[in-house]
């Protein structure tokens, strides 16, 4: 795959460079900037929204109000985009990798993002539609107790990120054989061990767009509904599974995913500790997820933004992935995380778009639209543009 800027490989038939732009100032139903609204890439997006109005420095692109990727003077490739090394990432410290989950890219540090699948000529295509299992644990956003007892809904992405039909259900449970142990772990010490309870729901559509919502005891988590969520078919297991392999893992076709829950301490402090000390409105919810390129790899240093933004406060976090706290002065972009948090969005659709610094250029990263619900995450991890995204060829 070609591993450059969007501009500079592939064969789309833009000038290099030079952004196209999808709207005029004269429409405001249609969004992406003016037509040099200087990201390239973003051309093919073709979503309608109330243009937002973007100040200062800000960029316009699909949909969404972006800050310009951070370019000193001095130094202006200082935060160019880069994928995530797993030698970033420590065996031990305050950068604990978790294996399973941390999204990072084994041949080193530092290196280029793959950015093909936004390129004309190398859009994802669309496979064909087979129903598989989808399997695996509830991770523990944060901190939190136990994930016992948690239901993990698979719904159909609606219009404009409704939920559409419920395709299947089930309740992850710590007494299954597949269950894990998480270690959640501060400066090299384990200081907290839970249970992440295993789930397994037949018959799920793969290359489909969905939504998975979990939920628990109101009492101690908080619903969250992840978006951009696809069982692509190249990621999709076969046959019986491997020898030594926990009793309960379902036979092929089966799809593995690792869902996740926030606990109501959480919900509650992390706002806190962003500086939002009236917490989240009633009636709001909040936006988090990560950055990652066309090949599924943590993006450092991207910038992001929202619309609605957030009424509260918008937020990168640090760099440990078993404690991830907003770090409300990083101004550069994500961090080794590609996490991102916009807290006290209103409930109702979101447009959530990224950009990047990359060989002099600002590119795009991707977008995606959603739905924020009252009291609940909404997660919306960007993975470059689906099939669905994208014209046809």
């Amino acid at each position: 795959m070609c591993i450059l800027a969007l501009a500079g490989c592939g064969d789309d038939d833009t000038t290099p460079g030079v952004d196209a732009g999808p709207g005029t100032d004269a429409d405001t139903t249609v969004d992406g900037g003016p037509v040099d609204n200087g990201v390239v890439g973003d051309e093919i997006f073709d979503g309608s929204c109330s243009s937002p109005r973007c100040s200062g420095s800000e960029l316009a692109t699909a949909c969404v109000c972006v800050p310009p990727p951070a370019s000193p003077d001095a130094t202006p490739d200082a935060f160019t985009i880069n994928r995530v090394g797993c030698s970033q990432l420590e065996s031990d410290g305050v950068n604990e990798r978790n294996e399973q989950d941390d999204f990072c890219d084994e041949g080193g540090a530092d290196r280029a993002p793959n950015l093909s699948c936004m390129q004309a000529g190398m859009y994802r295509v669309r496979g064909e539609v087979q129903m598989v299992t989808m399997y695996g644990v509830v991770d523990v956003f944060g901190n939190g107790a136990d994930a016992d007892d948690i239901l993990v809904e698979v719904y159909e992405e609606g219009a404009n990120g409704a939920l559409g039909a419920l395709l299947g259900s089930a309740t992850a449970q710590i007494e299954d054989d597949c269950s894990e142990t998480d270690n959640v772990i501060e400066d090299g010490m384990v200081v907290q061990s839970r249970r992440v309870g295993f789930f397994s729901i037949p018959n799920v559509p793969s290359e489909t767009p969905l939504i998975v919502k979990t939920s628990g005891d109101a009492s101690f988590w908080r619903n969250i509904y992840s978006y951009n969520i696809e069982a692509l078919n190249d990621e999709i297991e076969t046959g019986e599974p491997p020898a030594g392999s926990c009793s309960t893992i379902p036979s092929g076709p089966r799809w593995e995913y690792r869902a996740r829950i926030i606990s109501s301490a959480d919900w509650r402090s992390i706002p806190l500790t962003a500086g939002l000390v009236d917490g989240i409105r009633s009636g709001s919810g909040a936006v988090a997820g990560e950055i990652h390129d066309c090949d599924d790899i943590r993006l450092e240093f991207a910038q992001i933004g929202t619309n609605p933004p957030a009424a509260g406060v918008f937020t990168y976090f640090n760099d440990n992935p078993t404690n991830p706290l907003p770090d409300t002065s990083r101004d550069v972009g994500t961090s080794l995380l590609g996490l991102y948090g916009a807290l006290d969005i209103p409930a109702g659709p979101v447009d959530v778009a990224a950009v990047g610094r990359l060989d002099g250029q600002t590119v795009t990263l991707g977008w995606y639209k959603a739905q924020v619900f009252a009291g609940a995450v909404t997660t919306v991890t960007l993975r470059g543009l689906r099939s669905h995204q994208v014209p046809a060829e």
